[in-house]
């Protein structure tokens, strides 16, 4: 359970990671030549209630952090508005955000990551030739970091579980 309050879909579900507002958004600032990424700490270290996540774009700077993914984006749009960035033309309609939540099912995956106590870094890179995502998950009780590159956040997303499926990690999707 996320700290949204969602469950995570079944395993054999049709994860639809690249139809996740919040990752339509980071590919989109990437498309427009900026570096976003989203990441946050396990929370078994820490309470709840403590701020756990971050949204960061560079070129323009702007960092926001909240306890949700959610709220650092709709943190962070404004301030996105304020550098010049055009989010209400140019994003995709889904990027948007305008009706209700923001969590599909690629970040419901990582929250539940970090409930587990793992830490996690996903970042689209508009910095490189071609857009690239970068998605790296650490802590216990991994042997090592897990790192996993791609041309999309679905096709990272799906790296990853398959090598935190190999270390033991039950991934509930």
């Amino acid at each position: 359970m996320s700290a949204a309050g969602q469950q995570a879909p079944q395993a054999g579900a049709d994860a639809g990671f690249d139809e996740d507002a919040v990752l339509l958004l980071m590919q989109w600032l990437a498309e427009q030549g900026a570096v976003a990424a989203i990441s946050a700490g396990g929370r078994t270290v820490r309470p709840i209630c403590e701020e756990g996540w971050m949204f960061h774009v560079s070129g323009p700077d702007v960092v926001a952090e909240e306890g949700t993914v959610e709220q650092c984006v709709r943190n962070a749009l404004p301030r996105l508005r304020e550098t010049g960035m055009p989010v209400d033309e140019g994003m995709p309609e889904l990027a948007r955000m305008r009706d209700g939540g923001l969590e599909g099912t690629g970040l419901l995956v990582l929250d539940w990551l970090t409930e587990q106590g793992l830490s996690v870094f996903l970042k689209a890179d508009g910095a490189r030739t071609t857009p690239g995502w970068t998605l790296i998950v650490s802590g216990e009780p991994l042997t090592e970091t897990q790192r996993a590159d791609g041309p999309s956040a679905g096709r990272c997303l799906r790296r990853m579980l398959s090598r935190l499926r190999a270390e033991g990690v039950a991934v509930p999707v």
